[in-house]
């Protein structure tokens, strides 16, 4: 007859559970029941420093001031370069008849990439990549919509990947090495922490 040994639990015949006699095979003939006890007892432990309250905890606390820094894309490069080179040049808002765009059907009226008609340009007042002019609401209104669907990595951004058709738009807008598809992607770049 084999050692004694006292089962703590009983293996599940989808093997769910691992039972002593499977522990004892394991690390090898055991020497009585004090042996298969202890090492039923350390694996116990081990397990028991899985979880939240465990000898071994899962989560840092990040203490009371934890905060994330938001990404913030250049505001005065959207102003200048972003807007004109991509929505004004594309015709985003108001659509492009010539390429099949109903009427109304565009970003001025229709998606939730809402677009809102101003002129002038705030582009119309730029000292290179610096607005000289008022920024009206509407402006600023075009660069919250259109941060919101950027990314660090442009390659993720709605903003480029929408208008090349890589993902779901009526049509393609611009190609891969347009200018505007360059202009987005340096955006990408132009970023702070506020």
């Amino acid at each position: 007859m084999g050692p004694a040994f006292l089962p703590l639990f009983r293996v599940h015949p989808r093997g769910r559970f691992v039972s002593v006699a499977f522990v004892h095979s394991f690390f090898g003939r055991a020497r009585g029941r004090e042996t298969t006890v202890a090492v039923a007892v350390t694996i116990l432990a081990f397990l028991s420093g899985c979880g939240e309250e465990g000898l071994f905890p899962t989560t840092v606390d990040p203490g009371a001031d934890f905060s994330v820094a938001d990404i913030v894309f250049d505001e005065a490069f959207f102003y200048c370069q972003v807007e004109p080179r991509v929505m004004a040049a594309n015709s985003c808002g108001s659509g492009d008849p010539g390429q099949g765009d109903a009427a109304g059907g565009c970003h001025y009226s229709v998606t939730s990439f809402r677009l809102t008609e101003y002129s002038p340009l705030v582009a119309d007042s730029c000292n290179g990549n610096v607005p000289t002019g008022a920024i009206l609401a509407a402006a600023r209104q075009n660069y919250q919509t259109s941060q919101a669907r950027m990314k660090r990595d442009p390659e993720l951004a709605r903003l480029l990947q929408h208008p090349l058709r890589n993902m779901r738009h009526p049509r393609r807008i611009f190609d891969e090495s347009s200018d505007s598809a360059d202009a987005i992607r340096e955006w990408a770049t132009r970023v702070s922490t506020q």
